[in-house]
C-alpha cells in the first residue's frame, strides 16, 4: 500500500481546522481582540468621547495602587468572596445529599432550589431589596417576632456587604446542588455496598467514600465559584450601589464607575486587567493543591 503523500497530509491537516475556523473566528473576535485591546488601554488615557488617547505607560496602575476606593473595592471582593463561597457549597452539597435520600419528591424540590438560579437577577435584587426595608421589610417583621431590633441592612456599612452576600448564596446554592445530584449519581452503588460490608458507618461513608469521589466536582464548582464571585455587579448595582461609604463596592462595580461615571476608560481597563491576574493567579493555584486532593476513579 503507498505511502499518504506530503500534499495528502496536508490536506487532512487543513481538514480540521477548515471546521474550526467558524468557532476559532468568533473566539478571536469575542475574547482575543477585546482582551489584547483593554491590555492596551490600560496603558492609555481616554475618556470615550474624543477619538484621542494618550499613552500614559504605568500612570493608571500607579494611581490604583494610591486608590483607596480601589483597595476597598478589592478587599470587599474577596470578603464576598469568603462570604458566600464556603456557605454556597456547604448548601448545595447538604441539600443534594438529601434530595438522594428522599424516595418521593426529588423532582419537585430540585425545581424549587433551582429556581433562584434560573430566575432573573434584577428581579432578584428588588424583591430582596423591598425584604430589606428597615420599615416595612419581612426580615426585620421576622426579628422582631424573636425581640430583635433588627439594622438598616441596606445603608448601614457593617452590614451592606453581608445583605448581598446572604442573597447571593440564596441565588446560587441551586446550582452547587445539581452538580453534586450529578456527582452522586455517577458514584458506584456497590462501592457503599463494600464499605458497609466492612463496617463502616454513616459519617465515615460521607468523609471516606463520599467527599473523594465528589472532589472532581467540587474543584469545578470552587473554580466556578471564585470566578461567580469575582463577577458580582447586578446585586451591588441594583441594591446599594456600592455604598454607604464604599463598604459594599467591590472590583466589577469600581470597574463600571471609573469607566462610565468617570469616564477613565484607562483606570478601568487596568482594573480589567488586574481582575483577571487575580482570578488566574487563584485559578492556578486551586488546580495546583487539586493534584494532593482530588481524586478520579
Amino acid at each position: 500500500m503507498a505511502k499518504p503523500t506530503i500534499s495528502y497530509r496536508r490536506k487532512m491537516l487543513l481538514l480540521p481546522l477548515l471546521f474550526l475556523a467558524p468557532a476559532l473566528l468568533l473566539y478571536a473576535v469575542f475574547f482575543v481582540y477585546p482582551f489584547l485591546f483593554t491590555f492596551l488601554l490600560s496603558f492609555q488615557q481616554w475618556d470615550m468621547i474624543h477619538p484621542e488617547r494618550s499613552f500614559v505607560g504605568w500612570s493608571n496602575y500607579a494611581a490604583l495602587m494610591g486608590d483607596e476606593v480601589f483597595w476597598k473595592s478589592l478587599r470587599n471582593t474577596f470578603l464576598y468572596m469568603l462570604m458566600t463561597m464556603p456557605v454556597s457549597i456547604a448548601l448545595g452539597l447538604g441539600v443534594a445529599l438529601l434530595m438522594e435520600s428522599l424516595l418521593r419528591g426529588r423532582t419537585v424540590y430540585r425545581f424549587l432550589f433551582y429556581l433562584p438560579v434560573v430566575s432573573s437577577i434584577s428581579v432578584i435584587a428588588i424583591i430582596w431589596s423591598l425584604m430589606y426595608d428597615d420599615q416595612r421589610g419581612i426580615v426585620n417583621q421576622l426579628l422582631a417576632l424573636l425581640g430583635i431590633d433588627g439594622p438598616n441592612w441596606l445603608s448601614q456599612s457593617s452590614t451592606s456587604l453581608w445583605a448581598v452576600a446572604i442573597v447571593g448564596i440564596w441565588k446560587s446554592f441551586g446550582y452547587e446542588m445539581l452538580l453534586f445530584v450529578s456527582g452522586l449519581k455517577g458514584i458506584d452503588k456497590g462501592l457503599y455496598e463494600a464499605a458497609a460490608i466492612d463496617g463502616a458507618g454513616r459519617w465515615r461513608k460521607l468523609f471516606h467514600l463520599t467527599l473523594p469521589l465528589l472532589s472532581p466536582v467540587t474543584l469545578f464548582i470552587v473554580v466556578m465559584g471564585i470566578i461567580s464571585s469575582f463577577q458580582n455587579f447586578a446585586l451591588i448595582q441594583i441594591m446599594t450601589g456600592g455604598g454607604p461609604n464604599n463598604s459594599s463596592n467591590v472590583l466589577v462595580y469600581e470597574l463600571y464607575q471609573e469607566a462610565f461615571r468617570f469616564f477613565s476608560v484607562g483606570k478601568a481597563a487596568a482594573i480589567s486587567v488586574i481582575l483577571f491576574v487575580l482570578v488566574l493567579l487563584i485559578t492556578v493555584v486551586q488546580l495546583r493543591i487539586s493534584r494532593r486532593t482530588v481524586h478520579y476513579y
